[in-house]
C-alpha cells in the first residue's frame, strides 16, 4: 500500500499541479523553485498538507509560504493563528495572515462571504509575493459533501461534479485522500492540529450533510458511496466537456461578422441543434449577460414559452432583468426603474 507521501507525489505528476500556463523559454528556468502559498487553518486537512508538502519541497522544487485566515468569529481564533504561525516558524517558512473585520456571527450568507474574502485575499498575496499557485487542503470527503450539496440545492446534471484538481491559481493536492488517511498520517507522526468547533454545529447545511446524510448513504450503499460519487463525478465532468465543446462550435457557426449582438439570439439558429444544446445556449445567454444563477426549473419554464404559439412574451428573470421574445428574436433587457 502506497504511503500518503507517495500518493501526493503521484497526484502532483498525474494532474500536473506545478505546470504553469506559459512554459519557460529556457531549460535552465525549469529548475527555478515554484513559489507556493499553502492556506493553513490549523485543522487536520491543511496541517497535513503543510507537513506533506514541506517534506516533498526539495523533491518538487517548492518554495513555500503559509497563509492563515483569522475570521475573528470564535474565541479560539487567535490561538489557531498562533498555532499556525508556530508551524511555519518551525519549518522556517514565511508566515502571512489576514484578519477579517467585516464578518459578523449569524449574518446572512456568512460562509459564502467568508469564502469570497479568502479567495480575494489569497490572490492579493499571490501577486505580492509573486507566487505561482495557492494550495488548499480540500480532500475526498469534501468532494463528496460538495457534490451532495449541489444536488440538494439543485443544479444541472452536467455540473453535478466536485472541485477540480487544478483551477489556477488554486490547486488541491489532497482530493483523493480521505479525512481518516490525513488523521492517521498526523497521528503516526505525532503531529498536532486544532479542531474547529463550528464543524460540529448543525446550523450549517454542510455539517448536516457530513454528520447525518453521508453516514446514512454509506449504510444504504454498503459503504459504496465513494464509488457512486466518483462515477457520478466522472460522468458529469465528461458531459460538461461535451456540452462546452458543442456550445463553442455553435458560437463559431452562428456568430458571424454580421451577427455579433451578444444580447440577442435569433431563434432560427437553434433549429439545427438538439434540445440539450438549446438549453445550454439559452442558459449561457442569460447567465453571461445578467450574472443570474438560473435554476433548471426556470430554464424549463422558458422553454415552455419558446415552444408555445405566442410570438411575443416577456419573462421576468429578476428585479433588474427580463427576457423578451419578439418574433424570431430572443433578447435580454434591463427593467427600467420607475
Amino acid at each position: 500500500m502506497e504511503s500518503l507521501l507517495q500518493k501526493i507525489r503521484k497526484n502532483w505528476e498525474t494532474h500536473q499541479l506545478s505546470v504553469l500556463k506559459t512554459k519557460p523559454r529556457y531549460k535552465k528556468s525549469i529548475k527555478k523553485p515554484l513559489r507556493l502559498i499553502i492556506c493553513v487553518s490549523g485543522g487536520c486537512d491543511s496541517v497535513s498538507l503543510l507537513h506533506l508538502l514541506q517534506r516533498l519541497s526539495a523533491l518538487l522544487h517548492l518554495k513555500l509560504h503559509v497563509l492563515h485566515f483569522n475570521h475573528n468569529l470564535r474565541p479560539e481564533a487567535d490561538d489557531e493563528q498562533d498555532f499556525v504561525k508556530s508551524l511555519a516558524e518551525n519549518y522556517k517558512i514565511p508566515f502571512h495572515y489576514k484578519t477579517a473585520k467585516h464578518l459578523i456571527p449569524g449574518q446572512p450568507g456568512l460562509q459564502e462571504n467568508a469564502r469570497q474574502w479568502r479567495i480575494k485575499e489569497s490572490q492579493k498575496l499571490l501577486k505580492r509575493v509573486r507566487a505561482d499557485f495557492i494550495a488548499t487542503g480540500h480532500h475526498a470527503d469534501d468532494q463528496t459533501e460538495t457534490l451532495l450539496l449541489k444536488w440538494l440545492r439543485g443544479t444541472h446534471i452536467s455540473n453535478l461534479h466536485g472541485m477540480l484538481w487544478k483551477n489556477p491559481p488554486f490547486i488541491r493536492p489532497l482530493l483523493n485522500c480521505s479525512k481518516n488517511e490525513l488523521k492517521q498520517y498526523l497521528q503516526s507522526n505525532n503531529f498536532s492540529w486544532m479542531e474547529d468547533s463550528t464543524n460540529l454545529s448543525s446550523a450549517y447545511l454542510r455539517n448536516r450533510v457530513r454528520m447525518e446524510l453521508i453516514p446514512l448513504l454509506n449504510e444504504l450503499t454498503r459503504e459504496g458511496l465513494d464509488s457512486r460519487i466518483n462515477d457520478l463525478n466522472e460522468q458529469s465532468s465528461l458531459f460538461r466537456e461535451w456540452l462546452d465543446k458543442e456550445y463553442t462550435e455553435w458560437i463559431v457557426t452562428t456568430r458571424s461578422a454580421d451577427n455579433k449582438n451578444d444580447c440577442i439570439i435569433l431563434l432560427d439558429d437553434l433549429d439545427n441543434v438538439s434540445r440539450l444544446i438549446q438549453e445550454e445556449i439559452i442558459y449561457k445567454f442569460i447567465t453571461t449577460n445578467t450574472n443570474i444563477g438560473l435554476n433548471y426549473n426556470n430554464l424549463r419554464n422558458i422553454f415552455e414559452l419558446l415552444i408555445s404559439e405566442n410570438k411575443h412574451w416577456e419573462y421576468t428573470l429578476s428585479k433588474e432583468w427580463r427576457l423578451v421574445k419578439s418574433g424570431n428574436n430572443l433578447s435580454i433587457k434591463k427593467i427600467l426603474k420607475s
